[in-house]
């Protein structure tokens, strides 16, 4: 069994609406080419809603959104995909490819895991649209193997190498002793980029533990 793990355009596996920050938890092929969507977002709800009622029409067909404790909103849609995302999840049908979910969003595209049999993965992936093929970014690809997802397994290979380094220069330590600045120094990187990389990994690991 092999295991692919890549970061897409958001485009390619949502439809233009409110999924631009969260994690898409759930995603459904419906007979006629429409999808059922289930995600958990953090965002305000006034955007949220406004969001809802008007970017969509016509592809939103319907929705629902439920507010947690933690001020997180799970919201359902009924709405018809971009033709990327279609082909996309046809392509996974077509192939006996399973999403392994959530699906995670920000503003760096969707990172997408896939498990499937060996030969269907690489073939998969090589019947992916030229254009999204060229886009993609391959994060992992090795055997399959289960094991406890843990909120640092969302994130991605350069997320750990920055968490890791907040980690070594005491960025997290009570009291801290190291700042964005000497997480930027470890990485070789600006202290703009790395305070933005920080920003992403606590977002991610919040929205992680809430949804626990």
């Amino acid at each position: 069994m092999k295991y692919l793990r890549m970061t897409l355009p958001q485009d390619v596996i949502a439809p233009a609406s409110v999924i631009t920050e969260g994690r898409l938890l759930n995603i459904q092929l419906l007979p006629d080419g429409t999808i059922l969507e289930l995600s958990l977002v953090h965002i305000d709800p006034d955007e949220l809603l406004s969001e809802l009622e008007t970017t969509n029409e016509p592809n939103q067909l319907a929705y629902e959104v439920v507010e947690t404790k933690q001020d997180f909103w799970y919201v359902y849609q009924h709405c018809q995909p971009t033709e990327q995302a279609l082909t996309l999840l046809r392509l996974f049908n077509d192939y006996q490819l399973m999403i392994m979910f959530p699906v995670v969003f920000d503003d760096t595209g969707c990172t997408i895991e896939i498990i499937g049999r060996d030969s269907d993965v690489q073939h998969g992936f090589d019947a992916l649209p030229a254009d999204v093929r060229r886009r993609a970014s391959i994060d992992r690809v090795n055997e399959y193997s289960p094991q406890a997802t843990t909120p640092r397994s969302d994130l991605t290979e350069r997320q750990r190498e920055v968490l890791d380094a907040a980690v070594t220069v005491g960025y997290y330590d009570v009291p801290r002793r190291g700042t964005a600045e000497d997480v930027a120094a470890a990485l070789g990187c600006a202290p703009s980029t790395a305070s933005e990389h920080l920003r992403k990994i606590e977002a991610r690991i919040l929205s992680s533990i809430a949804e626990g």
